[in-house]
């Protein structure tokens, strides 16, 4: 039986370790990982842990609804074994019934009834590094090749082990008027993110600096199983118009080509990001936007927008 359990109800020693040994665990769905990008949330569970639904939930206007908190791409169902096809839908049919609005992403592109969401594919990008540093190089675009060696003659050099406050702060600043969505409080939370990452022992981090010690780009990634996900950095306009997060990004894929991991570059539906993450040979993932908006013309016009 799957069963909507509340957050001060949820075992988080027997949700991380269910987690761990789910075979399509992301590092979104750690319990530790929710608790830092999101103040309530709570789960949909399949009898004691045998698969899980994490949901995000927020209230606005007296109206319930979930959502995908920044610093997420997807949540989904998760199991322990291979993931029956219908249960993605069982768990989505067992969302209470109050939660009136709902926007969130899923990993799950299987076939089945979406009836009721608008659903919309959304794209990341991953690189296999498997292959030899040499092989994956050939796979790089005459772009990214002709950035790389540009960096190399403006002769920039790598520091690794960067203090989250360095990144946030670079994104912040080279990104910030740009993103509007997020919000001076979102930067805390990302922060926060950051250290807990650090503590679960979880964190690569990058920068670039220019001859004149002048920091130019920086990059924070973080590690479950074998996955690398790209979480935010920034490029300077002067490290931009050199290739330093073209750089940057080749020191770590020379780092660690010839391993069992992936490099997942966070993903992006925008041409123009999704372009960048393409010069180095990765390729489009698919994952889903879910919608669905219950609410009545009234509190809809009452509430504008959520």
């Amino acid at each position: 039986m799957i069963r909507f359990v509340e957050y001060k109800n949820i075992d988080k020693k027997k949700w991380d370790s269910f987690i761990d040994k789910s075979p399509n665990a992301c590092i979104f769905v750690y319990s530790w990982y929710l608790d830092a990008v999101c103040r309530n949330w709570s789960a949909l569970i399949l009898n004691d842990y045998e698969a899980v639904f994490p949901l995000a939930t927020k209230s606005k206007y007296g109206i319930n609804y979930l959502y995908q908190p920044f610093f997420t791409r997807y949540f989904g169902a998760f199991a322990q074994n291979d993931l029956n096809t219908s249960l993605p839908q069982e768990f989505l049919k067992s969302i209470p019934e109050k939660y009136k609005y709902i926007d969130f992403c899923i990993y799950n592109t299987h076939k089945y009834d979406l009836t009721g969401f608008v659903k919309t594919e959304r794209n990341y990008q991953l690189l296999n590094l498997e292959s030899s540093y040499e092989i994956i190089y050939k796979g790089y675009s005459d772009n990214a090749k002709r950035n790389i060696k540009k960096a190399d003659k403006a002769g920039f050099r790598i520091e690794t082990n960067i203090y989250p406050e360095l990144i946030v702060n670079l994104f912040r600043k080279t990104k910030g008027d740009e993103l509007t969505t997020i919000k001076a409080e979102n930067y805390k939370t990302l922060l926060h993110l950051m250290n807990t990452i650090v503590e679960q022992n979880k964190a690569e981090s990058f920068a670039v600096y220019n001859t004149e010690n002048h920091l130019c780009a920086a990059a924070f990634l973080m590690k479950n199983k074998n996955r690398f996900v790209y979480l935010k950095g920034g490029v300077t306009s002067s490290g931009k118009s050199n290739g330093a997060m073209h750089f940057l990004f080749d020191f770590f894929i020379r780092k660690y080509a010839g391993t069992p991991n992936m490099l997942d570059f966070g993903g992006s539906s925008v041409e123009s990001v999704a372009r960048f993450y393409k010069n180095f040979g990765a390729k489009d993932c698919v994952y889903l936007q879910l919608k669905k908006n219950k609410l009545s013309r009234i509190v809809r016009w009452v509430s504008k927008k959520i």
